[in-house]
């Protein structure tokens, strides 16, 4: 189970929770799986046509991304992230973090991510 908790640049809170998430290891690259979505802050993670559920992490130095060879999305948004051609979840990008969904999508001041292991 992963929680998050994202303020928006408003000052508010909102909370995304997934029942089912889990990484898997280096042998994998780091692939996401999160599914079963709760929350007010919008389905970031499962977004269609941007979903970074099932992409495997990539960094500047490391491109998995969706994209192919012609873009490293790590690069290119100063970030790590498990981007499909450069996701609509963006929380730990350089100064312009968003968390978007199909219905909604806003600027965040904080993320913070409570992942429970069993």
């Amino acid at each position: 189970m992963a929680y998050s908790q994202i303020e928006r640049d408003t000052g508010l809170w909102y909370s995304a929770e997934y029942s089912t998430f889990s990484i898997s290891d280096e042998a994998g690259e780091y692939q996401l799986t999160a599914a079963w979505y709760s929350g007010d802050a919008g389905n970031a993670l499962q977004n269609q046509g941007w979903s970074a559920t099932g992409q495997r992490f990539s960094t500047w130095d490391n491109d998995n991304d969706g994209c192919g060879a012609g873009y490293n999305c790590g690069d290119g948004h100063n970030a790590g992230w498990w981007y499909a051609c450069c996701s609509q979840s963006l929380v730990n990008q350089d100064g312009l973090a968003v968390w978007s969904s199909t219905d909604q999508g806003y600027d965040v001041s904080v993320t913070r991510m409570f992942v429970k292991v069993y």
